[in-house]
């Protein structure tokens, strides 16, 4: 009896604690909008529906910082401050333990982490490539991939640097606080299985992108974030690895400016890349799990 009393309080705080957390978020990403749209008036800019359909034309490109700004402020309102604020309300001085950011990663665990994620990227670009030929003509987002070109144009450093802001920095601590931090370990204890945790947060983490061609690749690497964080036990190596592995797809064509182009075109890797790739990613996950014997993520019992 007391068991089942036990288990039913536990429940209740979970559901106490999701609806916190969701309510959380919703409020801020709304307050966000909000902003975004008020600051617009206020300042007189142009519709941004208009501006973005504009600046792929090559139009009102002197808005295109104003914009990287403002993307900037409404990630903050999205993931880092809902993240945050929901930590520190609801969990106190637990805040950082409970997402498990409260030590330091461990050197070995970066550098294998960025390994890997490094190995399996043209595998990833292989599915990719597949993820769009699944897909009807006209079911690509080719505006988005249009827009993307245009944000990786850099001209100075101080372009390089607002994309490394926007586009590494912030969602990599942005997403991995709010994805792999809380819902991992709110979908974790409601399944009361590590694995459906992993798989259901990176279906959410790929579908909160919006783009149907980027579905699959997302959901693959947002699974392995997931894992990363239960081999390791530290969000840390998940922000790293995330910070890294998008600030690589902004520094490239910062030097090397003819690769921006080919952003916008879905370009297939060769089979045999993507076979090898697999192989070296899956040699180096082995060698990875068997540096971090034990699962070091929440104890199911």
């Amino acid at each position: 009896m007391n068991l089942e009393k036990n288990n039913s309080r536990n429940r209740e705080a979970l559901k106490t604690e999701t609806l916190f957390f969701l309510f959380i978020w919703f409020g801020f990403y709304v307050i966000g909008m909000i902003f975004i749209q008020l600051f617009a008036a206020l300042f007189g800019l142009p519709d941004f529906a208009e501006i973005l359909n504009g600046i792929t034309k090559g139009e009102y490109l002197e808005y295109l910082d104003t914009l990287k700004i403002l993307q900037l402020v409404l990630h903050l309102f999205q993931y880092i401050i809902p993240a945050l604020v929901f930590l520190f309300l609801y969990h106190k001085k637990a805040a950082l333990k409970t997402v498990y950011a409260d030590q330091k990663p461990a050197i070995k665990n970066i550098v294998w982490s960025i390994l890997l994620i490094l190995s399996i990227y043209p595998f990833i670009s292989f599915i990719y490539y597949w993820n769009t030929q699944l897909l009807p003509d006209g079911a690509i987002s080719q505006h988005k991939l249009d827009i993307q070109k245009v944000f990786l144009e850099m001209n100075s450093p101080k372009d390089l640097i607002l994309n490394l802001l926007l586009l590494g920095l912030a969602a990599g601590i942005g997403e991995e606080f709010l994805f792999r931090g809380i819902l991992q370990r709110l979908l974790t204890l409601w399944t009361k299985n590590i694995h459906f945790g992993a798989i259901l947060t990176g279906l959410i983490f790929s579908l909160m992108h919006f783009q149907l061609e980027g579905f699959f690749p997302r959901f693959l690497l947002g699974v392995l974030f997931c894992y990363l964080l239960i081999f390791t036990g530290n969000l840390w190596i998940t922000v790293i690895v995330h910070v890294f592995f998008n600030s690589i797809q902004v520094i490239i064509p910062y030097f090397y400016p003819n690769l921006a182009g080919n952003i916008s075109e879905v370009q297939a890797t060769a089979p045999l890349i993507a076979i090898s790739s697999g192989f070296v990613f899956l040699l180096f996950l082995a060698i990875f799990r068997k540096i971090n014997k034990e699962y070091k993520y929440i104890k199911i019992s």
